[in-house]
């Protein structure tokens, strides 16, 4: 999974993703990266300094540090997941200041606001393994592409997986009509037509029709049949 920061995973205590944790005093930074954290659902940890052994600095799925912060985390423990995040775009040592604190990245603001909401939003939902994707394209139609969908889909979801089948086609009849869910209640292509960057993968799936222990996301009957490529690339995303 291209661009995913690697992590250590969070403490198995909780049973849950930890919070991620920022290191800075800079107050402009930090309110950007409150905002960054807010939109991804995330409650961060806020520090001046690395916390001492014990206070979460090891265990922080994400630790965001701030460029001003850079010296004060040279002694800190190594561990993976630090961003070294800042604000002056011209500033050539920040690279060297990353290597000194083994950060695995360097991000710039405003620039990289969406890669780091997409980290963020990582860290809150918990990334687990890349799913399968099978795609079925139909030569022409009645072809059976859909048929041949559906029915992998409703195997999937009676071996216990879980299972999305979606709907690429905006002139076919709406895939939730060969499953007799037509009328299920849930979100259709149509509701997602302004979605832009990341979309919470967790209310997405909710958010959808459920017909045979599977989710489902299909068109609508409307008279929509244009979704643009953004929406579409943040819902599949």
């Amino acid at each position: 999974m291209a661009g995913t920061v690697t992590q250590d995973p969070p403490s198995a205590a909780s049973g849950r993703p930890g919070r991620p944790m920022i290191v800075t005093e800079d107050a402009e930074l930090l309110d950007d990266l409150l905002r960054l954290c807010a939109a991804a659902g995330a409650k961060p940890e806020v520090h001046h300094r690395p916390p001492e052994r014990g206070g979460g600095w090891e265990s922080a799925p994400l630790v965001l540090v701030g460029d001003d912060a850079a010296r004060r985390v040279r002694g800190a423990a190594r561990r993976r997941g630090v961003v070294l995040v800042g604000l002056d775009q011209d500033d050539p040592d920040v690279w060297k200041r990353a290597v000194e604190i083994g950060a695995d990245h360097v991000l710039m603001l405003p620039d990289g606001e969406q890669w780091l909401v997409d980290r963020i939003a990582d860290v809150v939902e918990g990334v687990g393994r890349p799913a399968l994707t099978v795609g079925v394209i139909g030569g022409r139609g009645g072809a059976g592409a859909s048929t041949l969908a559906c029915a992998l889909a409703v195997t999937s979801a009676r071996e216990g997986l879980r299972t999305l089948l979606v709907d690429a086609d905006p002139l076919g009849g709406g895939i939730d009509v060969l499953l007799g869910g037509e009328t299920a209640e849930g979100l259709r292509w149509p509701a997602f037509a302004a979605s832009r960057g990341r979309l919470g993968s967790g209310a997405l799936e909710e958010s959808l029709p459920e017909l045979h222990s599977l989710r489902i996301l299909s068109w609508d009957r409307g008279d929509c049949v244009a979704i643009p490529p953004p929406a579409v690339r943040a819902v599949l995303a």
